[in-house]
């Protein structure tokens, strides 16, 4: 037994993408929906028009909504494996994922023959499109074959512990604007929350909505901007 989770706070932009691309390869997919950001004294937030659990029907024999709000993105994932294994049969595989993350069938596939008990891959991280992308070191969707431990801020408990070649596709940067505009907003006023990095408060414009191929300086943490130095073509030569 296969199981995936997601977390979805917002960008329905998607999760449809990225529930094809890994649907016929599991057996059951679990989608947290939170209707609240995790910070809950977030004011004046752009509006945001979705629902994931009307979203989902189209998948009516895979796919079960939960709506479960939570506090922290620290151990969510941990959480959200108890609540599944409460009411279902343990799984021998649980692949934690986030909306933006897609995957290449076949990149899939070898990402499921693995046994280790737990194992992260890497990113290829799109920018407004996916004719552009971005490099960094991140983890993103991490298997299971066992228990999660208690989860850190992404899906994995020890962000070392990550594949050298399996790759999956991110879009959290190809966002609708009025998604993205939101995200940003709710960074600014939720990071220190969370003790993360502060975002700058001019990033959603001048780095991302305004963005050319010229622009540089893209990370959104004020005090790391040059962490991405610039968006360059996906597909030539690294």
């Amino acid at each position: 037994m296969i199981y995936a989770i997601y977390r979805i706070h917002y960008g329905l932009d998607f999760l449809g993408k990225s529930i094809n691309s890994i649907i016929d390869e599991v057996d059951q997919i679990f989608v947290f929906w939170s209707k609240q950001p995790w910070y809950k004294g977030c004011e004046n937030l752009p509006p945001l028009n979705e629902n994931v659990t009307d979203f989902c029907k189209q998948f009516p024999h895979k796919v079960t909504v939960y709506e479960k709000e939570f506090d922290l993105p620290d151990g969510q994932y941990t959480q959200m494996y108890s609540h599944v294994v409460t009411g279902h049969n343990l799984p021998k595989k649980t692949l934690m994922m986030e909306p933006d993350m897609v995957w290449d069938r076949e990149e899939l596939k070898k990402a499921l023959e693995l046994e280790d008990p737990e194992i992260s891959f890497k990113q290829i991280e799109f920018w407004k499109n996916d004719k552009w992308h971005i490099k960094r070191e991140r983890p993103g969707p991490t298997l299971y074959n066992q228990a999660p431990g208690v989860t850190k801020k992404g899906c994995w408990t020890d962000k070392n512990k990550t594949h050298s070649t399996i790759k999956c596709f991110n879009y959290g940067f190809c966002l609708s604007p009025e998604v993205m505009k939101y995200k940003h907003e709710v960074a600014i006023q939720s990071s220190k929350y969370y003790k993360d990095s502060q975002p700058a408060e001019d990033w959603y414009e001048t780095k991302w909505l305004n963005w050319t191929p010229e622009t540089t300086n893209l990370e959104i943490s004020k005090a790391h901007r040059h962490y991405i130095k610039r968006a360059e073509p996906y597909g030539t030569k690294d």
